[in-house]
């Protein structure tokens, strides 16, 4: 209400301060209140009324105009007295079986209002509340920088669009924003929930009663409201926009022009596109990154809002390292959605944060645990209806189609997905498709992803809560198995140039381009494996393999159920390099056996193909089979043989450097450091990042056979500086370290050395028991010695794996000690024991004898 007059419009007035509320009747449809007899009238009737509940509907008469928060109504209600808020919800029951179960709105976060206006108004109004105060501000988690960035454009700017997704929580930061706005202008600060309003509904006469004004006239007209509002200097907030775009743009394009001194804040899942718009996107919360300890999780706003409300929902909830790393995961799940982050933390009370991670495949399902939340956003399925319902039949067609994308996607590669399924309701060409990607970019339904370097792509995804809805859509339309045949066929186009690319690309360019799609590629050949294409299955086998082999990843692609008669169906070309990659893939696992199958096969073909590369790759990957393994030398010989036949001429740089850094030192001897240092050169020139690292752990390698322990352990040091995720090469760095340190008889520090080998490849854990073994022994813990080294030799004897240089030292000298210690006799009864043993139970037991 304001106290002072607005121009000389006819008709209009200003509402004054309110007189004695004990000197007024509030009328309303249906019955009024009489406060100096203290009567309730419905129907013409006196009603029976609690003095309480009487009290409390004064209160809310007396405020139609905007939502009363609880705290206020209780201090109306209950002046001398402390009562808690139930109290209140117990009034509001009383007075909805009286007046009906619609008559008093519960806003979320904020109070309540009444839903009836008082007779005489207009219009039904949506709910206007003016400046929240600022003990109704929610607390802020990991949106720090966000408030600061928009507190700078409110009441700079002269509308100010905050967008983003369904449950992002743009309502969340504009309440903390607007209450750390200071002081409000002359007129006040109101806010405007639009959400149970219909499209067609004029706005400009709620926008004019939320500020107060009112006319003698029942009708006034548009010119009458805009010239009302013209001289005023408010903020105003208008939440949920996006069911009603026309009527808001309708409204706000004649009142930025003419009235100034309203700045306006709307929340919505698209911009308004009205002129003098500034657009605020909000994104999901942060996420920590890959390998993050976990008090680096916690600084995350996704993490730390997830705990926050575990904590407040399960007071014995405790952010224990091993449940950090479960949040972290749950996390990424829901993608850093606030919403969907709020909703999980509320079942950790009942169902255990191990139970949550257990069903975070029914994230649709989640439910708000706040019984006055938006019925949009009672459940995850229905915050995407809400937005789904708003969306025309084409950009519904588009944004289902686009669920197989688990790894985010170009826009060609969508294009592609989209205009490629047949049939369907919709017929899509490429330009509708286009048009209708960008309204969904718009409207917050897809996402743009981080920038990339310059030139890239850009690349755009679902939130995996989105993609499960999109799913569900499309088996309504029936078009899931046509999207995930034509989402296999497109990945494995965008793959066909990878493997003549890899020969000669930098590294880092090449898994820029490529590595992106690696999910994508998960995906699709989860699709081949049963979809009757071999020539789609073999090229994105090879793919896979050839990202993690590069990105030094744990071979992911040894750990799917394949279809081998399918692949050897392929063309002989791309069969040959599925089964190269898988067969080193196997090897880096662990399992030279069945590598060593595959790369013969492929070998045959190459050399039934003419292709000398492929033949040189795929006998210098057999050369490195063969090493080091009984019975074997041989055969390594004569494939070192067959390579020196080959013209290094016509093979690629790449190539020529792996063979050099791993099969010549073996077959001409001269093995060096200095050797080795200029092939790192020339590799870490060529932009192989890949290959350099490999000649840095055979550095360490030649130093541990030198009995170079300390300079093992200093260089390592200095290979191992910065906090990048621990690959491949690293792993095996961190493992010649933990050698050296054990050499040293620092055990401690070799532990947690060995340790990292451990967890990044799990497939080598023998290297580590013989490590544990040689320091247990030392430390006389001699039968867990025994066990250790008894259950490392049976798993290299299914492996075919044979020790050689320091490790063959390590584990004889470790031998010797126990016999010395144990005698022969019962030095193999533990041996005998610890080979029937589990991996994970001897080293669960070495590490806790540590």
């Amino acid at each position: 209400m304001f106290k002072h007059q607005v121009g000389t419009v006819p008709g209009l007035r200003i509402a004054s301060e309110p007189m004695s509320p004990m000197s007024v009747v509030h009328r309303f449809p249906g019955w009024e209140i009489r406060p100096l007899e203290r009567v309730l009238m419905i129907g013409g009737q006196p009603a029976r009324i609690g003095s309480r509940a009487f009290d409390l509907l004064v209160a809310l008469a007396e405020r139609p105009a905007r939502v009363v928060s609880k705290r206020e109504l209780i201090e109306l209600v209950w002046p001398d007295v402390v009562v808690e808020e139930n109290n209140l919800s117990v009034q509001v029951t009383a007075l909805r079986k009286l007046l009906g179960s619609q008559a008093i709105v519960n806003v979320s976060g904020l109070g309540y209002q009444l839903a009836s206006q008082p007779q005489g108004l207009p219009t039904p109004l949506p709910v206007a509340v003016p400046a929240p105060a600022r003990e109704l501000a929610p607390r802020l988690i990991g949106r720090e920088l966000e408030s600061d960035a928009l507190l700078a454009l409110v009441g700079q700017q002269p509308l100010v669009s905050v967008v983003g997704t369904g449950g992002v929580g743009k309502t969340t930061l504009v309440r903390a924003v607007v209450a750390r706005a200071g002081p409000a202008p002359r007129d006040g600060l109101h806010w405007i929930d639009l959400a149970p309003l219909r499209p067609g509904e004029r706005l400009l006469p709620l926008v004019v009663h939320a500020l107060g004004v009112s006319f003698d006239t029942a009708d006034p007209d548009t010119e009458e409201l805009v010239c009302a509002l013209a001289p005023l200097s408010a903020w105003l907030v208008l939440d949920n926009c996006e069911h009603l775009l026309d009527e808001v743009v309708a409204m706000l394009g004649p009142l930025l022009q003419r009235a100034p001194g309203l700045r306006w804040l709307a929340t919505s899942h698209e911009p308004l596109h009205v002129g003098g718009e500034t657009v605020y996107r909000l994104g999901p919360l942060d996420l920590p990154p890959p390998g993050a300890s976990p008090a680096l999780a916690l600084q995350s706003g996704a993490v730390a809002l997830f705990c926050e409300r575990a904590r407040a929902a399960d007071r014995r909830f405790e952010p224990t390292p091993e449940r950090i790393d479960m949040a972290v995961e749950l996390c990424r799940q829901l993608d850093g959605l606030p919403l969907a982050l709020e909703m999980a933390a509320a079942r950790v009370a009942t169902l255990g944060l191990q139970g949550v991670h257990d069903q975070i495949d029914q994230r649709l399902r989640l439910r708000a645990s706040l019984r006055d939340a938006p019925a949009r956003h009672h459940t995850l399925q229905q915050t995407y209806e809400w937005s789904y319902g708003l969306l025309t039949a084409t950009e519904q067609c588009v944004f289902r189609r686009l669920e197989p994308f688990a790894g985010g996607f170009t826009a060609n590669m969508a294009q592609q997905l989209c205009c490629g399924i047949e049939g369907g309701e919709v017929q899509l060409d490429e330009w509708s498709m286009l048009d209708a990607l960008s309204a969904l970019v718009d409207k917050s339904l897809v996402q743009r992803s981080a920038s990339g370097a310059e030139g890239e792509q850009e690349r755009l995804h679902l939130l995996e809560s989105a993609r499960d809805y999109a799913r569900l859509q499309l088996e309504r339309a029936d078009e899931l198995a046509g999207a995930r045949r034509q989402h296999a066929h497109v990945v494995a186009l965008a793959f066909a140039s990878a493997h003549d690319e890899l020969a000669h690309w930098r590294d880092r360019d090449w898994l820029a381009k490529y590595l992106p799609e690696r999910r994508n590629v998960l995906m699709a050949i989860t699709w081949a494996c049963t979809g009757a294409d071999p020539e789609v299955l073999a090229r994105l086998v090879a793919a896979l393999a050839q990202m993690d082999a590069l990105a030094q990843m744990p071979a992911q692609v040894v750990r799917l159920v394949l279809p081998m008669d399918s692949i050897s169906q392929a063309p002989p070309l791309l069969r040959a390099r599925a089964q190269l990659e898988l067969g080193w893939a196997h090897f880096l696992d662990g399992r030279r056996d069945l590598g060593t199958d595959l790369t013969l096969h492929a070998l045959a073909d190459f050399e039934a193909l003419g292709d000398q590369a492929g033949v040189y790759a795929a006998l210098t990957r057999l050369g490195r089979l063969y090493i080091g393994r009984p019975d074997m030398e041989d055969d390594a010989q004569a494939v070192w043989a067959q390579l020196k036949q080959i013209d290094e001429g016509q093979i690629p740089l790449r190539l020529r450097l792996i063979c050099h850094s791993t099969l010549v030192p073996q077959f001409e001897g001269g093995r060096s450091t200095q050797r080795l240092q200029e092939l790192q050169h020339v590799a870490q020139q060529s932009g192989f990042d890949a290959q350099a690292a490999v000649c840095r752990m055979h550095i360490t390698d030649e130093l541990l056979r030198q009995g170079r322990y300390e300079e093992v352990v200093e260089m390592a040091d200095g290979m191992l500086q910065g906090e990048e995720p621990i690959l491949r090469m690293r792993a095996y760095i961190h493992h010649n370290r933990a050698h050296a340190l054990a050499r040293l008889g620092r055990y401690a520090e070799a532990q947690a050395a060995a340790q990292v080998l451990l967890r990044a490849m799990p497939g080598w854990a023998f290297l580590v028991m013989d490590l544990f073994a040689s320091m247990s022994a030392r430390k006389s813990n001699h039968e867990h010695a025994a066990m250790l080294l008894g259950c490392s030799a049976q798993i290299k004897r299914e492996r075919d794996f044979q020790d050689e240089g320091p490790e063959l030292s390590l584990v004889n000298e470790t031998l010797a000690l126990l016999r010395g210690e144990l005698g022969e006799h019962r030095l193999m009864q533990l041996m005998s024991q610890g080979s029937a043993m589990a991996a994970a139970d001897v080293l669960a037991m070495a590490r806790s004898k540590a």
